[in-house]
């Protein structure tokens, strides 16, 4: 998956610690939409963001390959 800015911005909430592990993932969604204006569905469901259904845990090995990619 090609991320846009966007994406790696909802990425990078999570990386830097802005987003906590455990934030339940309407608030997640809530502050995507507020704060950076992009929706991170989509890279739930791509397997970039590791979530336990109802919070969100983390990037997966893809997320921070992806995030570390983009950085280049």
């Amino acid at each position: 998956m090609k991320l846009s800015q966007t994406d790696f911005d909802i990425l990078n909430a999570i990386k830097s610690g802005r987003v906590e592990s455990g934030t339940l993932i309407s608030h997640f969604v809530d502050y995507c939409d507020n704060a950076i204006g992009g929706h991170p569905q989509p890279l739930i469901d791509a397997g970039l963001i590791k979530s336990d259904g109802t919070s969100v845990t983390g990037l997966t090995a893809a997320g921070l390959k992806a995030w570390e990619d983009y950085k280049k």
